[in-house]
Parts: C-alpha cells; sequence; structure tokens
C-alpha cells in the first residue's frame, strides 16, 4: 500500500508533465559574449585604453625618477662642506615639492583610468546582455521554446544539459547578424 503511494503520485506527475511537455533549452551566455563581434571589437577598444593608461603610467613613473635621481645628486652636494648649500637647499626643496606633486599627479591618473576602465566594463557587460537577451528571445521564437536556462561553467544553475538543448551557436550568429545590418 505505500509502494503504490509513492509510485502513484510519481506516475502521474510524469503523465502530467508529457501532456504538458515545455521545450526547454539551454544556452552559455559567457560563451555567447565571447562569440559576439560586437563584444569583442568592444574589447579590443578596452585593451586599447588600458595599454594607454599603462604607458602613460610609465611616463609618470620615468619623470618621478628623474626627479629623484637629481634629488640624490643634490643630497650627495649637501653633504659636501665645501659648496654653498643655501641656494643649493632652496633648490632642493622646490624640487622635493615637484616630486610630491608628480606622484599625487600620478596616483590620480591611476585611479581615474581604473576608474574609467572599470566603468566601460560594467557598460559592455549592460549594453550587449540587452543583446543577447533579443537574440535569445528571437531564436527561441523560431524555435518554439517555452524556456531557455543559462549555462555557463560560472552559473550554477544547470549542472547537465544534453547538446541538443544547446541554442548557443544560434544566438551568436543571430547577434552577428543583427549587428551587420
Amino acid at each position: 500500500m505505500t509502494k503504490i503511494k509513492i509510485i502513484l503520485p510519481t506516475i502521474l506527475l510524469f503523465v502530467g508533465s508529457l501532456l504538458n511537455a515545455q521545450k526547454i533549452a539551454v544556452v552559455d551566455v559567457q560563451k555567447t559574449f565571447d562569440g559576439y563581434q560586437k563584444v569583442k571589437d568592444a574589447r579590443e577598444r578596452l585593451d586599447r585604453s588600458k595599454k594607454i593608461a599603462v604607458e602613460e603610467l610609465e611616463i609618470f613613473k620615468d619623470e618621478l625618477e628623474k626627479i629623484v635621481k637629481e634629488l640624490k645628486e643634490m643630497e650627495e652636494k649637501l653633504k659636501n662642506p665645501n659648496i654653498e648649500s643655501s641656494d643649493l637647499k632652496e633648490k632642493y626643496q622646490e624640487k622635493l615639492k615637484k616630486a610630491k606633486e608628480k606622484q599625487e599627479d600620478m596616483v590620480a591618473y591611476d585611479k581615474r583610468a581604473k576608474a574609467t576602465i572599470a566603468q566601460r566594463q560594467r557598460n559592455l557587460l549592460v549594453e550587449h546582455l540587452g543583446d543577447i537577451r533579443e537574440a535569445v528571445k528571437k531564436v527561441s521564437l523560431a524555435k518554439g521554446l517555452d524556456l531557455v536556462v543559462n549555462a555557463s561553467e560560472t552559473q550554477l544553475g544547470v549542472f547537465y544539459h544534453s547538446d541538443k538543448l544547446d541554442i548557443t551557436k544560434d544566438v551568436i550568429v543571430t547577434l552577428n547578424a543583427e549587428s551587420k545590418k
């Protein structure tokens, strides 16, 4: 009797799901992002911006190192008792002030550059996620799908799926076809 109580609801659930069969598919959103040409182009622009920021920081660093070298030379001269030091001390203080300003400028530029790049990365995600949603919707409507689930490895919701459920390639093709228009 107990077995019937367990088996009967299971059978009814199975039969009910067959009668109301839903078409389900998965899409790997990360692969879709990586395959979307607009995202590739945006990432290239972002990488160029990062490279420029690094080059600018190197210029700041080189200028600062030059000033520090000059300061060390002045310190050596200040240690020499045979050299008149009042004028040299004044120049040393000016150079020291210049070094501090240069360092503050470098730190400020670094913060601005990092904030700008981080904002661009967030914008890239937000901007193109809308495109991906639209492409998933188009593919889903064309295939008569009722539900599409993200199957990215970084997501914990899907642990297994059959390859026949994966519409990632179709979504990438749709996205790239739309972006060429």
